[in-house]
């Protein structure tokens, strides 16, 4: 049955089918939101991954029956229908990198959902992969916003009304730190500067030309628009350009991770950041405008600042000091994840706050940021020691209980009981609580004619680094907590867990003590939540969860086929221009051929797809083979497209499973390493994949964009599904 739709309306009605087609019209124009690109050859063409699902269908008539009215929609209508669509760029949704300390423009996205969150708005996100086809997109009626640290000038005011400024920012000029010619803003001729097209940095560019004092012009190199960032500057820091130019307020996240860059000239004065939105729309202009305004009256947030929870509400904002490792704080698969960081998040949430997160390097440094005023909270799997206690900061009740126990190699002699000890070497951080429990142990121990040494690492050096250093045979073992332990066992057969050395001590979190207030306030939400329904949710997720990746079968018998999925892979497989018998493999690899397979981090299907990236591609009901199997290979598809065509085929199958598995940014996180490693970052075997093996250490994902990841994850997946690959091309040899 068909609604009928006139012209003339301006406003939403409430019917359960004008609904309906309008989520049918967001992901129609959702597929469809970036400029048609250049097509490939028929041979390597590939269907676009980010298109809604075949059944979803509606006439022409109908479609544009309501685009009219989406298209016209003023505040009241948006209000009536209770949703708003927001133009971003596709970075602005995919934590395009590791939040440390700095604010940068993801505070733009948490400003506008409290617009949105106040007004009772459900947002439907419209990401473009282009930033030149967000401007048309919303000309065109197919968003609401756009939100994008969009630049204010004056050919844009022609087209879109823009909101008061949301912040401010000046283009600068990037150079290598090995720069030294001295330049300024009439001598860049001759200079190669690295700038996509249809942006504010172009129109610069373009403009100081007619400014240079002598007759040679800037030499502009027009970068491709799938550049990141971070291989924006890889270039100045290989010498193929001289400089690209980034905005202030961009350029202060990159300088916390790298310092092989820097800039040298401000390219004019201090420009303004907006939101955009139709010239039709002047109601919603209004009532964006005087949000930001009570916003940026509340919202003035100097970097150290002290004060209970009424200043930190005033604020609209929590900022949580922790570390970047696998049991507090990390990103995979583009989510943000940690225990420590969920049960914080969900604190803020409660309260209705925005949350920052600051990463710090070491104990010492947490303790610093706290007592100076940088940060409200410190989370981080911390013990209450008597060293602890003469600090000025008050802990909280505890939000976990867990013990000390020593952590050996598998195939090591059991350590069954103190005097096993004997001629043994503990490798610890002495800032740790593990070292004051050997301390005591020592002791005691001596007097008894036991000796045992303890050996000091580096503050940087990560409990989870010190095990795998013990797993690896440098160390000789170590104590950890159960909650480390219990994470480290999910992912590793190759520890083992002997004596321990305390009775249960509590995790807690800690404040200054004069924030009495957010001390109660956190006290109260432990005592709500310890071990009721969310509590025991994270809990399970982190630590009682495999993530290790399902066994895969490797049976070779005299059945022709490779699962009972067969037809359906070597389909879809064709469909998506990928070898079936590679895509078995991986199915093989993520879900053992089994559909209703769920991970720890609640990814679903025979692909493992996460829930978000499922939304993505307009695809629900992953349990069913088909969907899994369908959204999986969309999201294959658009990985390989962000790859540079010019990589050798086998070289990019391999980089597409690696991004597939650990997520897109940790791949352009190890392939920049390898650059400055001396290994080749267009080549995976023996040089990309030795990199993402770096990253798990502090000294390497320190300065690396995306930060932490367990590169031993992505090396042995795409190493068993080449085995695995090897092995279904033998079976069927002429069935690529």
């Amino acid at each position: 049955m068909r609604s009928k739709h006139t012209s003339s309306t301006t406003r939403f009605t409430s019917n359960r089918l004008n609904i309906l087609l309008l989520f049918l019209v967001i992901f129609l124009l959702t597929a469809c939101s970036d400029e048609t690109e250049k097509q490939k050859p028929a041979a390597v063409q590939k269907t676009n991954p980010i298109m809604p699902p075949k059944e979803v269908k509606a006439s022409s008539s109908e479609q544009d029956a309501l685009l009219e009215k989406i298209s016209q929609a003023d505040w009241q209508a948006i209000k009536e229908s209770g949703f708003i669509r927001i133009i971003v760029p596709y970075s602005f949704q995919h934590n395009d990198f590791l939040p440390r300390k700095s604010i940068s423009y993801d505070n733009e996205l948490k400003l506008i959902l409290r617009f949105f969150e106040e007004n009772n708005l459900t947002p439907i996100f419209i990401s473009s992969k282009k930033f030149s086809s967000m401007l048309p997109q919303l000309e065109q009626g197919r968003g609401d916003i756009v939100v994008a640290n969009l630049t204010i000038t004056e050919a844009r005011k022609e087209r879109i009304n823009f909101t008061i400024p949301v912040t401010h920012s000046t283009e600068q000029l990037v150079v290598s730190n090995s720069f030294e010619k001295k330049i300024t803003i009439d001598k860049l001729s001759g200079l190669k500067i690295g700038v996509r097209e249809n942006t504010s940095f172009w129109e610069t560019l373009s403009a100081l030309n007619s400014q240079q004092t002598n007759a040679q012009e800037i030499n502009i190199i027009k970068l491709d628009g799938k550049l990141s960032a971070d291989e924006k500057f890889n270039l100045i820091t290989q010498g193929t350009i001289d400089a690209v130019i980034e905005d202030s307020n961009r350029l202060n996240l990159f300088l916390e991770y790298r310092n092989d860059i820097k800039t040298v000239l401000n390219l004019g004065k201090e420009r303004p950041i907006a939101w955009a939105v139709r010239k039709s729309n002047p109601n919603l202009l209004k009532r964006l405008n005087r949000y930001i305004k009570t916003e940026k009256l509340l919202q003035h947030l100097p970097d150290a600042r002290f004060g209970d929870l009424e200043t930190i509400k005033k604020h609209h904002q929590l900022r949580l000091i922790t570390r970047n490792n696998a049991s507090t704080y990390f990103l995979w698969k583009n989510q943000l994840m940690g225990f420590e960081y969920d049960l914080i998040k969900h604190f803020a949430k409660q309260q209705k706050l925005n949350l920052k997160v600051l990463v710090a390097n070491d104990f010492q440094q947490m303790t610093d940021w706290l007592e100076q005023g940088y940060g409200d909270i410190i989370s981080a799997g911390l013990i209450k020691t008597a060293e602890r206690e003469k600090l000025p900061f008050a802990f909280t009740e505890p939000y976990l209980n867990v013990q000390e126990l020593i952590v050996q190699r598998k195939n090591d002699k059991t350590i069954d009981s103190q005097s096993d000890l004997a001629q043994r070497t503990f490798y610890i951080r002495k800032s740790s609580s593990y070292f004051n429990t050997l301390l005591r142990l020592q002791n005691k121990l001596r007097s008894e004619g036991i000796h045992f040494s303890i050996e000091t690492v580096p503050e940087t050096m990560e409990t989870e680094e010190i095990i795998k250093q013990v797993i690896d045979g440098k160390f000789d073992i170590t104590l950890a907590d159960s909650l480390i332990i219990a994470i480290e066992q999910s992912w590793h057969n190759e520890l083992k867990v002997s004596l321990t050395l305390t009775g249960e001590q509590g995790q807690r979190w800690l404040v200054r003590k004069e924030d009495q207030e957010l001390l109660n306030e956190l006290n109260k939400f432990i005592k709500k939540e310890y071990k009721q329904l969310f509590y025991n949710i994270t809990y399970n997720k982190y630590l009682k969860n495999s993530r290790k990746l399902f066994d895969a079968e490797k049976r070779d018998n005299n059945d022709k086929t490779i699962s009972p999925y067969d037809a359906l892979i070597k389909s879809l497989a064709k469909e998506y221009n990928f070898d079936w018998r590679l895509i078995a493999a991986q199915v093989n690899k993520e879900s053992l051929f089994n559909p209703k397979a769920k991970s720890w981090a609640g990814a679903k299907g025979l692909l493992q797809v996460m829930p978000r990236t499922a939304r993505e591609v307009g695809i629900d009901h992953l349990e069913e083979p088909e969907n899994g199997l369908r959204a999986g290979l969309k999201y294959m598809a658009w990985l390989d497209s962000q790859l540079s065509s010019e990589l050798p085929a086998d070289v990019q199958v391999w980089f597409t499973l690696a991004a597939y598995n650990a997520g897109l940014g940790h791949l352009k996180d190890a392939r920049s390493l390898a650059i400055k490693q001396g290994l080749n970052p267009d080549r995976w075997f023996g040089n990309v994949e030795k990199t993402f093996l770096l990253l798990s250490k502090p000294k390497y994902h320190k300065k690396a964009r995306y930060g932490y990841v367990r590169g031993i994850e992505p090396v042995t997946y795409v190493k068993e599904i080449q085995a695995l690959y090897e092995l279904y091309s033998k079976k069927h040899p002429d069935e690529a």
